[in-house]
């Protein structure tokens, strides 16, 4: 209930009626047999000015919880749509995060969208021999490129080579592709028994963005330890495992495979385990649209750019992008006002000093 979408009466009604005294959070450590999120809140049934205090636990191993909570703890930021946990010194850098920006839904005009439910991917995600038979037929048309999400990374796809049976919503397969309909018929009673599908029972079902998965597009996991996002050219489809952001913004692009991002989503989003442990993350639709995103001028979007073709030119080449890298983490730091201390806090590895730091420029 503490990030969850569906957990928003619960904490509203505990923000305006209570006091939440003390969160030990224990995440998916094994507190009991039962596959869970184990929790304890301490509610004073009264409502004053307590400050909560949030204690994540890392492991079971000789815990004592009265040390514990006699301990360090995290504070508790409450609005009406969430609730985030930090020090004192992650609020004043989250001040900046959001100072000056615009959130990603209003970035992207509302365009992301979550990918295919196909209800029975055997049949939809091909095998090498069947894509190489169809693209060899009439139903050459039908058979799209494909990303499984374990293969995105943030340079490349890990196999290029998969690809996808788009039977539409309505399309008539049976009369127009033959080739592909020979194919489908031996899933013909699974397909059937789908309660996603299209009007026949080849097809699949309804969606008002299948056109969206040909344009220029950030695609990424929904739920991982580690989120890396993809920019896609190639008109890839996506199942419902993954997303997709329709935008061709390579400033976007970097700002999501940075380290400010993979901070800052550790306090935004919902975690199965502990999120400063790797725990796995969901990157719900509903709090990506509010994640704020800075609008930046052509000449930084084009400063991006580059650096990306350089990057994906040197990868192609073998060499190591490090460096490269390392610069669009430095420029974004930049470009969200932040001071090397509080660089330092989101990166402790940071490799610039405070004067290299403070000579970059952002142009």
């Amino acid at each position: 209930y503490l990030k969850t979408k569906y957990g928003r009466e619960l904490r509203n009604l505990l923000a305006t009626r209570y006091d939440v005294d003390i969160i030990i959070d224990f995440f998916e450590l094994p507190v009991f047999e039962a596959s869970t999120d184990a929790c304890i809140t301490k509610i004073i049934a009264t409502k004053g000015e307590i400050e909560t205090k949030y204690f994540p636990v890392k492991t079971l191993d000789n815990l004592n919880l009265f040390e514990l909570i006699s301990g360090n703890f995290q504070k508790v930021v409450k609005d009406e749509t969430e609730w985030k946990f930090m020090d004192s010194n992650q609020e004043s850098i989250l001040e900046k995060f959001y100072a000056n920006t615009i959130n990603l839904e209003k970035f992207t005009n509302n365009q992301i969208y979550r990918g295919i439910t196909t209800a029975f991917n055997r049949a939809f995600i091909l095998e090498d021999d069947i894509a190489e038979k169809l693209l060899n037929s009439e139903s050459k048309s039908l058979v799209k490129p494909y990303a499984q999400s374990k293969d995105i990374k943030q340079w490349h796809l890990e196999n290029t080579n998969k690809y996808f049976l788009a039977t539409g919503y309505s399309i008539d397969v049976k009369k127009e592709f033959p080739t592909a309909y020979n194919y489908l018929h031996q899933f013909e009673q699974e397909l059937k028994q789908r309660q996603d599908k299209g009007i026949n029972w080849w097809n699949l079902r309804a969606c008002k963005y299948y056109n969206n998965f040909e344009k220029p597009k950030i695609i990424y996991m929904h739920t991982a330890k580690k989120h890396e996002f993809y920019f896609d050219t190639e008109g890839r489809y996506i199942n419902n495992s993954c997303y997709m952001i329709i935008s061709d913004s390579q400033f976007l692009f970097c700002f999501l495979n940075s380290k400010l991002f993979e901070w800052f989503k550790k306090i935004k989003f919902v975690a199965y385990g502990d999120a400063e442990e790797s725990g796995r993350a969901k990157l719900d639709y509903n709090k990506m649209i509010t994640v704020p995103i800075k609008n930046v001028s052509k000449s930084i979007e084009k400063t991006f750019t580059n650096l990306v073709q350089n990057i994906k030119t040197n990868k192609s080449e073998g060499k190591n992008t490090i460096a490269l890298e390392q610069q669009i983490d430095n420029l974004i730091y930049c470009l969200y006002e932040l001071s090397y201390d509080e660089v330092k806090e989101i990166d402790p590895d940071f490799p610039l000093t405070k004067e290299e730091y403070e000579r970059i420029v952002i142009e």
